[in-house]
């Protein structure tokens, strides 16, 4: 059961306003992990998929999704795809919960990974 009372991640609205509406919580924790961690590229490899939707837009995925959707998988690892907007070779919005936060800097480890990826 997750924190906010649901049974697994699946029951979050049809067509959230973000990725994360539902689970804010969990991707704010998820965050301070990984600025703690200061992960570089052969941990973002290793975690996530990066797909090229088109010239300046790029999807990242879990790399584990498909272990995330079994019935045994906890909340706080289930993923959900961002897009991530690169301008002028950095990475400039995402629409993660956290990137939309109106405190701080414009920054997210969704973010983060497509700046540390060698290639875009």
């Amino acid at each position: 059961m997750c924190a906010d009372g649901t049974d697994d991640a699946s029951e979050t609205p049809e067509n959230p306003e973000t990725p994360d509406e539902g689970r804010e919580h969990i991707e704010t924790l998820r965050e301070t992990i990984d600025r703690n961690r200061n992960f570089g590229w052969e941990a973002y490899r290793e975690r996530y998929r990066f797909t090229l939707v088109d010239d300046g837009t790029v999807r990242v995925s879990r790399v584990d999704a498909e272990a995330a959707e079994t019935a045994s998988a906890r909340a706080v690892e289930h993923g959900v795809d961002h897009v991530v907007t690169v301008a002028g070779g950095r990475a400039v919005d995402c629409n993660c919960h956290v990137a939309r936060r109106p405190v701080g800097q414009k920054s997210c480890r969704h973010m983060r990974a497509v700046e540390s990826h060698p290639r875009l």
